[in-house]
């Protein structure tokens, strides 16, 4: 049979239609050919690396669908093969034909068709769990639904109102007020401009709400708190705001409130079949056809058929919190389900394929420089030294691109990255110390120091007067020493690397370690550039004809633009800017790629410079001159 298989954590590209294997039913089992499936928020974070299915159940999305019994397990009794049904799944709704426990398997209700009851159970078995069952709603409270346009609470709107409860909504523009008030609500409350804690107080006299369903989380605990009557109830099924909030219990006792929270996914068999009996006798009695039917299906085009299970997932196209019933049988968890079609590029695929083709820029840029040195091949000593530095920007854009393919790698995987890249660019200022020694002709090895250099002052700044005198001269002992604080980096740079790679790998990396590392990191580099930078302070002027300043602005303009790029993300994600709903990641790893795409861009610009500040000419004037008289003389 065919199904939609999750390949890789990710954005709608990694779903993919495969064949794979028919499931077997156990005993207390039904096989359902699929005609509709619904899409669930779940369905999302499921695809994207947050939401995995329990242990034994199916790891293709799909929480809820439609069809008909196709085979029934030994035990089973209630349902026959040819049996219309709806149901409740774990997962696996995206395929031809899902196993699901016979007890989680719901009759389609009169009146509504196959399609549309593939987006009931879900919604359904989440409203009554969790404001009946578990909150105790009863005739004559009030209850507050945060979200009223969405699947919940559409549902939870009509499902109260039937049983007799006084409903307060909160929702976020003028056109989804209009739709809840349709719906039946007592208030509707714009929370974008209205204090939902303040109307709500308004409304019942200081009293307060009976029940809260809240979709919201973090950000809501405590103003939850202050509008619940005594002996409220807040449940807690979603935490779009996050998971921490600071709470003050004080009002708790005051008014025996309690707080509540639970997932239907995550529960028992038996625990799911308790919650679809309640349903089938309390609720589908309320769902009834669009004319005679107190609770409607709020569109007859929730799902499309399935059967060939040749769809895509709509979803990836449009704002999670812009969902109403124009789309979605119940509101938002339940879209319409159509034709599947991975021809299209989304947002991450176009960044992927824009950073590649940096990726491919930066290389070209620099092979072509690299290629006309090779041709030009005069100096090899400098010329060694200019390949080394050039190949710089297309290996931190390479890397990057590798960063952004597994953009949710482990840390350590994350860590050996940047690794590679900063102890490439420690050679490289090592290289680039070579490569000014060499157009001044000195060679500490060979203990060769021009004697009109010889005797310079070289001037010290704070804080390196606190282990060198001010003012010291230029002779073979400081030009060496200048060598060795370049080459330090090139040793200290792999070897901590190494050490923190291990203490990832080995579980064992607390913040103090951390900041250990970065110190003596810092320290390092600070001191091979400050070596850079005393010696062309000491011959600017000898080395003005080979542009030394815009060779080296090419090396540190890469690593500023890294490291500072890098500081200005962790800003932004911290006053909240950058956040996750922006793109389609969470904010850490949305920081990472940010930062990983800004230097697959940046790198191209770099290897473009570079065909000015290493240009090939300074060696190429001989070899042209010798080709023109090989010209003159045929």
């Amino acid at each position: 049979m065919k199904a939609v298989v999750i390949t890789s954590p990710g954005d709608p590209e990694v779903l993919q239609l495969q064949e794979v294997e028919e499931p077997e039913i156990k005993d207390d089992e039904v096989l359902i050919k699929t005609e509709a499936a619904a899409l669930n928020r779940g369905d999302i974070y499921q695809r994207q690396g947050f939401y995995p299915p329990p242990e034994g159940a199916s790891t293709f999305p799909g929480l809820e669908c439609s069809g008909i019994i196709e085979a029934v397990g030994e035990n089973v009794s209630r349902w026959k093969v040819g049996d219309k049904v709806c149901a409740l799944l774990s997962g696996g709704g995206y395929a031809e034909k899902v196993a699901v426990p016979a007890g989680q398997v719901l009759p389609v209700p009169s009146g509504v068709s196959l399609s549309d009851a593939a987006s009931l159970p879900e919604v359904a078995c989440t409203v009554w769990s969790t404001v009946f069952t578990t909150s105790r709603l009863c005739p004559g409270e009030t209850l507050l639904i945060h979200g009223g346009s969405s699947g919940i609470g559409t549902f939870a709107i009509q499902i109260a109102k039937f049983k007799g409860a006084k409903v307060f909504v909160t929702v976020g523009d003028e056109r989804k007020l209009a739709f809840c008030n349709d719906l039946g609500a007592d208030l509707c409350i714009n929370y974008k401009t209205e204090d939902f804690v303040v109307r709500v107080k308004e409304e019942t006299e200081g009293k307060g709400v009976d029940v809260i369903l809240d979709c919201v989380g973090a950000a809501y605990l405590q103003r939850n708190l202050d509008c619940l009557n005594v002996d409220g109830r807040l449940f807690i099924i979603g935490s779009i705001s996050g998971f921490v909030a600071e709470l003050n219990i004080a009002a708790m006792f005051a008014k025996r409130l309690s707080i509540q929270a639970a997932a239907l996914r995550t529960r028992s068999v038996e625990e799911k079949a308790s919650i679809v009996k309640e349903v089938e006798n309390n609720v589908w009695p309320a769902i009834m056809s669009a004319n005679s039917g107190f609770i409607q299906p709020l569109s007859q085009t929730s799902c499309t058929s399935t059967a060939s299970l040749d769809f895509e997932i709509a979803i990836s196209q449009l704002p999670l919190r812009d969902f109403t019933h124009q789309i979605c049988a119940w509101g938002f968890p339940h879209l319409l389900v159509k034709t599947m079609d991975f021809s299209h590029l989304n947002r991450g695929q176009m960044t992927l394929m824009g950073s590649a083709f940096c990726v491919v820029l930066s290389l070209h840029f620099t092979l072509q420089l690299v290629s006309q040195h090779l041709f030009y091949w005069k100096n090899p000593k400098e010329q060694k030294a200019i390949l080394i530095i050039i190949l710089m920007a297309p290996i931190y854009a390479a890397v990057s691109f590798v960063g952004l393919l597994d953009i949710r790698g482990s840390k350590a995987f994350f860590m050996f990255l940047e690794s590679v890249k900063e102890c490439y660019e420690a050679f490289v200022i090592a290289k680039f110390m070579a490569l000014m020694y060499s157009y001044l002709n000195i060679s500490i090895s060979k203990n060769i120091v021009p004697d009109e250099i010889k005797g310079r002052e070289i001037h010290h700044s704070f804080p390196m007067t606190l282990f060198q005198p001010r003012t010291v001269r230029l002779n073979h002992h400081t030009l060496k020493l200048l060598k060795y604080w370049t080459w330090q980096f090139v040793v200290i740079r792999p070897v901590c690397s190494v050490l923190m790679i291990t203490l990832q790998l080995l579980q064992f990396y607390p913040s103090w370690l951390s900041w250990t590392f970065t110190i003596i990191l810092n320290v390092s580099v600070s001191l091979a550039l400050y070596s850079l930078v005393a010696f062309y302070h000491v011959f600017a002027k000898e080395l003005e004809p080979h542009k030394p300043l815009a060779k080296f602005l090419c090396i540190k303009g890469i690593v500023f633009f890294c490291f500072w790029q890098g500081v200005v993300l962790d800003i932004l994600v911290a006053v909240g800017i950058i956040r996750a709903n922006h793109f389609w990641l969470d904010v850490e790893h949305l920081e990472e790629a940010l930062q990983n795409v800004l230097v697959c861009l940046e790198m191209v610009v770099f290897a473009v410079l570079q065909q000015y500040a290493y240009h090939v000419y300074p060696y190429s004037g001989e070899t042209e001159a010798k080709l023109k008289l090989g010209k003159k003389l045929e």
